[in-house]
């Protein structure tokens, strides 16, 4: 292990040390002498007019410019409002001073018969702006296009983005979300020619939003803004296709948008497991990777319709409609799978083989909206209503068996039908008002949730037990029927008050109030009346919460060019009662609590795109009501729970360091994290085994439970003309101690996993991709008072993506293959396979139409086979999962736009 982290260690020095060595730094100021602040400096070349880097002025106008060797003719613009600066230089291969420079009146640039009119980039505080005209792409292109040509952004082979090393988690069109915010539907269905620029800033919360307060999120928020001058157009796009096997899909989107408004439709059926309405150019909603098991794709086979509306707005001056959403969604899934698990006790192991299927049928029904109100120019209110229901329907069909030593101690088989409803109301409303004194403001924040489930759940089974003298059975046939109401009533305020220009202290206040009821009423079936109507009393029981809690809050804030901390301080006093009632005996619990939690986060930043983060926490979490009482639920015949009013409440210390470095101009970026866990009290089962093989379980305290992991990686970026490869070795790493009882016995287990894993991506642009990865997984687990000292299994996956585009990308052909095994799989159980899918597609009419084959799982060996091994069991699982299909597709997209007309002289 110590050589691994040392030959990582070597490789980030080796290519930290080929960062860059050169820079050219100055002071800018206006004719008046005064000095600049945030004026943008880009480096460009001159035969196609890239980016090299960029960099803005501080207070006093200053800047340094990080390059590496230049060997080609390049320009240094220097941009302000009304004012400019250029300098060329034939090549550049030792860093530069230039001194004071004074900005004089923007004049036109041209390079190569190229005029630069506009700057390609702004800097302005911790927003980056780029100018889609100064952005080559093809005339067809979707946003997503934008992107990839976007110095410091990187589209991994899995589709995360990020920019400048750091994660994207927000894409919006206008400042608005375009459905998702994970922008999905934006950039693989919006046109890069109606956009006229893309910011990137570090994303906020909507607190820090309205109150202006610093962001203290490590992610990135990418907005585009659609040109004024095509700011009305219809955008649409639909596709159906249908292959052997009966599989089909279809999928439709529609949007409108002039101005602020932006109206949008879509529409999706399909039976290929598909979730989304966005789809890609190479495999429609097919989607890349979805066969195996290492990909953590859902089992089964489903059939899904979704159908949306969304809407924004601005309903005038002060007003605006962020977001109005309405969805209905239908599901239809078949799961079918097989389980052999082994339960490790101290004298001996116990092995269940089991096999279910079933069908399950839901609908779901969601209404969001979100609008902002300024009531002037220093107060805002923030309002954020939504309701969901959903209806469900399932019957499931399970066979188990459970041996000691080859000699069978249990057999079940059962059968189940559910019938089931839920609701949920959540209005939330949020308060800002920023005061007279800069950085001084007050908040409020009313957030509740209203729910209510029901469900009539039917059980028919048949459960035999094996022991050493005689055989006895528990034999059900139950009409289970449970209610559950839930109400949560937060409210908290927050007053902010600045004590320097860069430092804020914050006194909160939260009450939270959370009122349930649950309800579950069994019914024996009555064989003279043919109805289930005798009332089981051991079964039923109910169970009424109340748990009030005020948390006061005192937090601090330190924002510094080159480091910034916060930190946050809370005492939770809470009061807790329940009454319940278990097997007809009512069981009353009443509890109070004063228990304390901080964070604290510090981050310095070495420059723009290299910061080293640390934070840690504590925090306290009472046991859930249902671990508390002490009562006996026999509802499962397989499974006893009883409670224990003596836990206590757990504490938990986590520790996180982070590093990340960006290189723009070489490319290149790595980080490294480490994180470490300790919990005291840790609440665990404590769980016993009789002779007949039935589990009867309760609760207990125990300490020194803990976690730490490692993880890297980096990523190296190489172009030259239209090529651009890229190399991303990445590696984790984690060691996990747990204590706890197995069999009445006390137990400890050590669990290490390694995952290296390498991807690489060669592009070759409007011609070729490819995209190679590799990725091993290697667990072991040690064990001390078990009849087994240790269990481990390795899984390798490696996967090529290829695409050909032909005949100015006419023509697409995309293949995806990937191999898996696995080892140390139970018999039974498939240890490796091969996934492929291919497509190829054609496009014509101005490439407004596209038809496609496509074949899901060429070889039809698609698997989903997957061990999970923990600190008491070890289990080899198999799903039934989609098999190979072939498909034929057409897709048409219709966009048109149009401008402001111009005005009548």
């Amino acid at each position: 292990m110590k050589k691994i982290i040392l030959l990582l260690i070597l490789i980030f020095n080796v290519l930290i040390l080929h960062a860059q060595k050169l820079y050219i730094d100055g002071k800018v100021s206006n004719s008046e002498k005064k000095p600049l602040e945030n004026v943008t400096i880009y480096l460009l070349k001159q035969k196609d007019s890239s980016i090299v880097n960029y960099t803005a002025t501080n207070k006093e106008g200053k800047f340094s410019l990080k390059i590496d060797e230049v060997k080609e003719p390049s320009i240094l613009k220097i941009d302000a409002e009304k004012l400019s600066y250029s300098k060329a230089f034939e090549k550049i291969e030792q860093s530069l001073s230039l001194g004071d420079i004074e900005l004089s009146k923007k004049e036109v640039i041209t390079i190569d018969e190229v005029k630069i009119t506009v700057s390609p980039v702004k800097v302005k505080n911790d927003t980056i702006e780029f100018n889609a005209a100064a952005i080559k792409v093809r005339p067809d292109s979707k946003i997503e296009e934008l992107l990839k040509q976007i110095p410091g952004v990187e589209i991994g082979n899995d589709g995360k983005i990020t920019a400048n090393g750091k994660e994207v988690d927000q894409i919006m069109v206008n400042g608005k979300p375009f459905f998702d915010k994970d922008g999905k539907i934006a950039l693989q269905n919006l046109p890069a020619d109606i956009i006229k620029n893309i910011q990137f800033t570090t994303t906020k919360t909507k607190e820090e939003e309205l109150s202006g307060k610093p962001p203290k999120s490590q992610n990135t928020t990418i907005n585009f803004n659609i040109d004024e001058k095509k700011n009305k157009g219809l955008l649409s796009r639909l596709t159906l296709g249908y292959g052997s096997d009966k599989r089909y899909e279809g999928s439709g989107l529609l949007s409108y948008f002039k101005g602020d408004s932006k109206i949008s439709l879509l529409a999706s059926s399909n039976n290929i497991n598909s979730k989304s309405i966005s789809a890609d150019d190479v495999f429609d909603n097919m989607g890349r990777g979805r066969g195996s098991g290492t990909q953590n794709s859902s089992s089964g086979i489903q059939k899904s319709t979704t159908i949306g509306l969304n809407y924004n707005d601005k309903l005038g001056n002060d007003a605006d409609l962020d977001n109005l959403s309405l969805k209905y969604s239908k599901s239809e899934m078949e799961t079918r799978s097989k389980v052999s698990r082994t339960t490790l006790l101290p004298d001996y192991t116990l092995k269940t083989n089991s096999e279910s299927n079933g069908d399950n049928e839901s609908k779901q029904y969601s209404f969001e909206t979100s609008a902002r109100i300024k009531l002037d120019s220093m107060t805002n209110i923030y309002i954020m209503p939504s309701f969901s229901k959903s209806e469900n329907f399932s019957l499931s069909r399970s066979t188990s068996s459970t041996l000691r030593d080859e000699k069978l101690l249990n057999e079940s088989t059962s059968s189940t039908q559910t019938n089931g409803e839920s609701n949920t109301f959540a209005p939330n409303i949020y308060f800002t008002k920023n005061l007279k004194k800069k950085g001084r403001s007050i908040s409020a924040n009313i957030n509740t949730s209203i729910s209510e489930t029901k469900n009539d759940n039917i059980n028919q089974s048949q459960n035999t037990f094996y022991k050493e003298s005689d055989i006895t059975t528990d034999n059900r046939n139950q009409l289970q029927r449970t209610r559950g109401q839930s109400n949560n009533y937060t409210f908290s305020t927050v007053y902010t008050e600045p004590i320097s220009d860069s430092a804020t202290v914050s006194f909160g206040l939260q009450y939270n109030s959370k009122l349930s009821l649950d309800v579950r009423d069994f019914s024996d079936f009555d064989p003279a009346t043919g109805q289930y109507s005798q009332y089981n009393t051991r079964l039923s029981n109910s169970m009424d919460q109340k748990i009030n809690q005020f948390s006061p809050e005192l937090s601090f804030f330190l924002y510094k060019k080159k480091f910034n901390a916060w930190s946050n301080v809370n005492f939770d006093i809470s009061d807790m009662k329940v009454n319940s009632v278990f097997n007809g005996q009512l069981y009353d619990l009443q509890k109070s609590f004063f228990l304390p939690r901080y964070t604290v986060n510090f981050q310095y930043v070495f420059s723009d795109r290299k910061r080293l983060t640390l934070m840690n926490s504590s925090n306290f979490n009472i046991p859930d009501a249902e671990k508390l009482i002490p009562y006996r639920d026999e509802s499962d015949p397989l499974i006893t729970y009883t409670g224990n009013p003596d836990l206590k409440n757990t504490w938990t210390n986590s520790s996180n360091i982070s590093f990340s470095s960006f290189n723009i101009v070489n490319n290149f970026n790595y980080y490294i994290n480490a994180g470490f866990t300790y919990r005291n009290n840790d609440i665990a089962q404590y769980s016993q085994y009789d002779s007949s093989g039935k589990q009867i379980v309760t609760y207990s305290n125990i300490s020194g439970n803990k976690n730490f992991n490692v993880s890297s990686g980096l990523t190296k970026t190489f172009k030259w003309k239209d090529n651009k490869f890229s190399i991303n070795p990445r590696f984790s790493m984690s060691y996990t101690y747990n204590n706890g009882f197995i069999n009445g016995q006390l137990f400890k287990s050590n669990s290490y996993s390694f995952n290296p894993g390498l991807n690489l991506s060669y592009e070759i642009k409007d011609k070729l991709t490819i995209k190679p990865s590799y990725k091993l997984g290697y667990s072991l687990s040690n064990y001390s008072n078990y009849r087994v000292d240790k269990v481990n299994t390795a899984n390798q996956s490696l996967k090529l993506e290829l695409t050909n585009y032909l005949f100015q990308s006419r023509l697409i052909f995309g293949n995806d293959f990937e191999y898996n095994t696995n080892s140390n799989i139970a018999p039974g159980f498939k240890k490796d396979f091969y996934f492929w899918n291919t497509s190829l597609g054609y496009s014509f009419y101005n490439k407004q139409f596209t038809a496609k084959v496509k074949v899901y799982d060429v070889l039809n060996q698609n698997q989903s086979v997957r061990r999970t091994i923990t600190d008491s069991y070890f289990e080899d699982r198999e799903d039934l999962i989609l098999k190979r299909y072939i498909m034929f597709s057409l897709s048409m997209k219709l966009n048109k736009f149009a401008g402001k007309k111009p005005k009548k002289k």
